[in-house]
């Protein structure tokens, strides 16, 4: 499978909140840090604790893809994204740019880029 098309998958784990599917996408020794907040989630048991504490508090997700790149080995692909977030039954829209780097066919680092300004907003 290509990093888009797993990434893809990803992004559909999202949508339907799937906490299981979205921590298997990683290595046990993964990386995943927004880069506004600390800490960083190291390893899958603190990235399964921030996944299950953001879906908890969202009642949809969307993560729209604009641009994609992806490295010649496919273990690094940057998207530039809108993630649309529904909390307290309203749309929240951010402007993200996302960072996935890969190992064994599974992401070992995620780091996503956005205005926390916008979020809090």
């Amino acid at each position: 499978m290509s990093s888009t098309e797993f990434i893809q998958q990803f992004i559909d784990a999202w949508g339907r909140m799937d906490v299981d599917a979205i921590v298997d996408s990683f290595t046990d020794d993964a990386v995943y840090i927004n880069i506004p907040m600390d800490p960083p989630n190291r390893g899958k048991d603190e990235i399964r604790a921030f996944v299950e504490g953001f879906a908890g508090s969202c009642e949809g997700i969307e993560f729209i893809v604009h641009n994609e790149v992806v490295s010649q080995d496919g273990t690094l692909l940057m998207n530039e994204r809108t993630d649309r977030l529904c909390m307290n039954g309203k749309w929240i829209e951010l402007a993200v740019m996302g960072v996935f780097e890969f190992r064994d066919g599974k992401i070992c680092a995620w780091r996503d880029y956005f205005d926390m300004a916008a979020f809090a907003g």
